[in-house]
């Protein structure tokens, strides 16, 4: 009886030193994760200021930069005997000139209007009257 009571005791022992090992390293782990959470929410924390700045910048480059002008590329083919008007009305529908009328009178101006010249140009919104017009005069 003596050999089943101590085998009863050191069973009992053995359990009860399993169930402490059981509840102390998942204790500690529960304190690891809850310094892991801390740490999350402050790195959350850290990431929204940064959006919020990323945000203000990107509003204030936006007031001080201005909008780009889209630039159009067109190929004019001018035809032997063709007006400048038909020319310009052409461009203006193109998105290449803001206005007809405007390039007419500049044409005009530096007496140019018979100075053009059959065939194919590329020319971009972004040039200015002057350019364009030297380009269809040569």
């Amino acid at each position: 009886m003596k050999r089943t009571t101590r085998a009863f005791a050191a069973g009992i022992l053995f359990a009860t030193t399993i169930i402490a090992t059981i509840y102390y390293t998942n204790h500690n782990q529960s304190k690891n994760n809850t310094v892991s959470e801390k740490q999350y929410e402050q790195l959350v924390a850290e990431r929204n200021e940064l959006a919020d700045a990323l945000e203000k910048l990107k509003k204030e480059t936006e007031k001080t930069t201005p909008p780009q002008k889209e630039t159009y590329i067109y190929t004019l083919t001018i035809a032997k005997g063709e007006s400048s008007r038909d020319i310009a009305e052409r461009l203006q529908q193109a998105h290449i000139i803001d206005d007809a009328q405007s390039f007419l009178t500049y044409l005009d101006a530096h007496e140019l209007t018979r100075a053009v010249r059959p065939g194919t140009y590329v020319i971009t919104s972004d040039m200015s009257y002057e350019q364009i017009a030297r380009k269809i005069t040569k």
